[in-house]
């Protein structure tokens, strides 16, 4: 059995890090960023594949994804702006004169605010769809699912990168460096500090941040020695479930589970299918396969 599990293991682990390596580059299609200041745009024609002199602004921590790269700069997408019944209703009465006239936009309606309250040029007349919106100031709501066009030197000076919010399979190698076993009428409550290594799989939440941070719920199988007593060992199985967290590459988690012995040697081992408690913190404790990020994602 140990021969089978080392087998398993040095195949995935192959796997593993040939996919991550093939997997990596210097695209950054797809890549989600956030603006740290406000930001001057411009809107991208996807059909005839050029800028417009339509131009609005980003407003600070508002999260997008490019979508392609262009000259001097990159075609972007933001991240979907959350409607409710205020921005509705706003957009519903918009007309060119409303905004020419000045919206007293209340603390957190900066979208109401015009591009004549801040000085900004409109830019040539358009006819399609946006032309309702030619006048206000701020990309939101209405701006879902449209294409901008951002400069390398603004990208560079006033964006951050960040990870979407995803939710997805993740498998990968866990470390439980501590084990509480407790008592019971044929062993006492015990520490076990000893490395037990096994392979894990399991549903990950990775959280929007500039740093990387996620939640694992995982379960999983190791096989490795126990003691029995004091002059004897034996291989045992152990099935294990629990969470674990990671912010950046440091990580800290709680896990349960059971492990059994080859009751065929004749070793009565007093923890056999007894549940125990597992402790994890430090660095690198579980190393995980990770998937692409997705983007579809709300602000």
């Amino acid at each position: 059995m140990k021969n089978l599990m080392f087998v398993t293991v040095f195949v995935l682990s192959f796997v593993k890090a040939y996919s991550q390596t093939n997997g990596q580059g210097t695209n950054l299609i797809g890549q989600s960023y956030v603006t740290k200041a406000s930001v001057l745009v411009k809107v991208y024609d996807p059909i005839k594949k050029e800028v417009k002199d339509l131009s609005f602004l980003l407003n600070d921590d508002t999260k997008f994804y490019i979508y392609e790269i262009a000259d001097s700069g990159y075609i972007i997408s933001v991240w979907d702006f959350k409607s409710d019944a205020t921005k509705q209703k706003f957009y519903k009465s918009l007309d060119t004169e409303k905004i020419r006239s000045s919206q007293d936009a209340q603390p957190g309606e900066y979208y109401k605010i015009s591009k004549a309250q801040l000085g900004m040029e409109n830019g040539v007349e358009t006819a399609d769809i946006l032309s309702r919106y030619r006048d206000l100031a701020y990309v939101d709501l209405w701006a879902n699912n449209t294409q901008f066009f951002i400069s390398l030197k603004d990208f560079n000076n006033k964006c951050e990168s960040i990870y979407p919010h995803k939710r997805g399979f993740t498998w990968g190698f866990l470390t439980l460096p501590i084990k509480a076993r407790f008592g019971n009428s044929k062993a006492p409550f015990t520490f076990e500090e000893k490395i037990n290594f096994g392979i894990s799989a399991g549903i990950k939440w990775q959280h929007v941040n500039t740093v990387y941070s996620a939640s694992n719920l995982l379960g999983g199988i190791s096989v490795g020695g126990v003691k029995v007593d004091k002059d004897n060992s034996a291989s045992a199985i152990s099935l294990s479930a629990g969470y674990m967290y990671q912010y950046d590459k440091f990580q800290i988690g709680i896990f349960t589970g059971l492990d059994f012995i080859d009751k065929s040697t004749g070793a009565n081992w007093g923890y056999q299918g007894k549940p125990w408690l597992g402790f994890a913190f430090g660095f690198s404790l579980f190393g995980e396969s990770k998937t692409s990020a997705s983007n579809d994602q709300t602000q």
